[in-house]
C-alpha cells in the first residue's frame, strides 16, 4: 500500500490561507509592479498615488510571508518566486480582461429587439398583432420565440416570457396574470362529429385534454395524436378532424362550430414573466405595457367566452396577409 501523502508543513498551510485571502486589487497592484519594475509606473498606471502602492505591496507582502522583490537602484526586481506569482497574475490580469469584454459584448443595447418567448398557439396570437404591439411601445422591434422549452430569463435566454398554469418563484422574476387560455372541441360545419375522426394528443403534452377528449369518445377509435395546438387547430379545419383546439382560433374561424362550452379543468392560466435582468431596458418595459393591453383586449376570446362579428374573422385576414 502507498504510504499517505505527507500533510502540508505550517509554512504551506499558511501561505494557501494567505493566498486564499489575496484580493483581486492586491494582485493587480502586485502585477503593475512586475511588468512596470517600479512603485511609481505601477501607481501611474492604476491610477493610484505611489504610497498607497507602497503601502499595498507591503501588506501583501506581510500576509504573504513572502518577500516579491528586491529592491536595486530606482527598480524592482522580481524575486524567484516573484517571478512564479507574477506569471499566475498576469494570467489572472488576462483572465480578467477576457471577463470584462465578454461580459461588454453579452450586454444588449438599448435598441436591441425585445424577445418574447410563448407556447405556439399564444405565439400565434402575438404573430397576429405583432405589429400593434411593437405600435403600442412606441415602435419596439419584437422577437417571437416559439417553444415549449421553458427559456431562462436569468440567464437572458429571452427578456419577456408568457407561461401557462405555473408563475415562476425563483428570486428575480415578476408574473402577472393575464388571463385564460381555454379550449374546446370543435369540427367543421361539414362534418359530422358522430363520424369525424378524433384527434387527441399525447399525455405528455397534456394529459387533462387527452382524458377530456378520450372521455368524449367514449371509445370511438382515436386517429392520431398531435401534441401541437395550432396544428391540432389546422386537422379540424383541414382534415375533417373532431378535436380541441384553443377558443381564440376556433371561435374566429367561422368554417368550424364549437360542439360545446370549453370544459374548465383544460384551460390554462397565462402569466407574462420577466425578470430583474431585462427589466433595466425601456424598451422591455414598454413591451410589457404593450402585451398587457392587448391581453386585456383579448380576453373575452382567449377565454371563450365571446365571438364579435370584427374577431370572427381575424384568423382568415391573417391567413391571407401571411398566404
Amino acid at each position: 500500500m502507498a504510504e499517505p501523502a505527507p500533510p502540508p508543513s505550517r509554512r504551506d498551510g499558511d501561505l494557501a490561507a494567505a493566498a486564499g485571502s489575496a484580493s483581486w486589487d492586491d494582485i493587480r497592484i502586485f502585477h503593475a509592479i512586475a511588468v512596470g519594475g517600479s512603485m511609481a509606473v505601477a501607481a501611474a498606471q492604476l491610477g493610484l498615488s505611489e504610497a498607497t502602492v507602497t503601502r499595498r505591496l507591503k501588506a501583501l507582502e506581510r500576509d504573504l510571508g513572502l518577500q516579491l522583490f528586491t529592491r536595486e537602484a530606482n527598480r524592482l526586481v522580481p524575486t524567484a518566486i516573484g517571478l512564479e506569482l507574477a506569471a499566475e497574475a498576469g494570467e489572472i490580469e488576462a483572465a480578467a480582461r477576457r471577463f470584462a469584454v465578454r461580459a461588454e459584448a453579452a450586454k444588449p443595447l438599448a435598441n436591441a429587439p425585445v424577445r418574447v418567448t410563448a407556447t405556439t398557439s399564444i405565439s400565434l396570437l402575438l404573430t397576429m398583432h405583432a405589429t400593434a404591439i411593437s405600435a403600442a411601445a412606441g415602435g419596439v422591434e419584437i422577437v417571437i420565440i416559439s417553444t415549449r422549452s421553458r427559456l431562462d430569463l436569468a440567464r437572458g435566454e429571452a427578456d419577456i416570457a408568457l407561461r401557462m398554469s405555473r408563475a415562476p418563484t425563483e428570486p428575480g422574476h415578476y408574473a402577472q396574470k393575464l388571463g385564460r387560455l381555454m379550449q374546446a372541441l370543435y369540427v367543421r360545419h361539414d362534418v359530422d362529429p358522430a363520424t369525424a375522426p378524433i384527434i387527441s394528443v399525447n399525455r405528455e403534452t397534456s394529459s387533462r385534454i387527452d382524458d377530456y377528449i378520450m372521455a368524449y369518445a367514449a371509445g370511438r377509435p382515436i386517429a392520431a395524436r398531435v401534441g401541437d395546438s395550432s396544428a391540432r387547430y389546422e386537422s379540424i379545419r383541414s382534415a375533417g378532424a373532431l378535436s380541441m383546439a384553443p377558443c381564440f382560433m376556433g371561435d374566429a374561424d367561422p368554417t368550424l362550430r364549437r360542439l360545446e362550452p370549453p370544459p374548465e379543468q383544460t384551460g390554462d392560466d397565462i402569466y407574462l414573466v420577466s425578470h430583474d435582468v431585462s427589466r433595466s431596458r425601456p424598451c422591455v418595459i414598454a413591451v410589457l405595457g404593450a402585451l398587457r393591453k392587448l391581453f386585456r383586449e383579448q380576453r373575452s376570446l382567449l377565454a371563450g367566452d365571446a365571438v364579435g362579428s370584427a374577431e370572427i374573422t381575424q384568423i382568415e385576414r391573417f391567413r391571407a396577409r401571411t398566404g
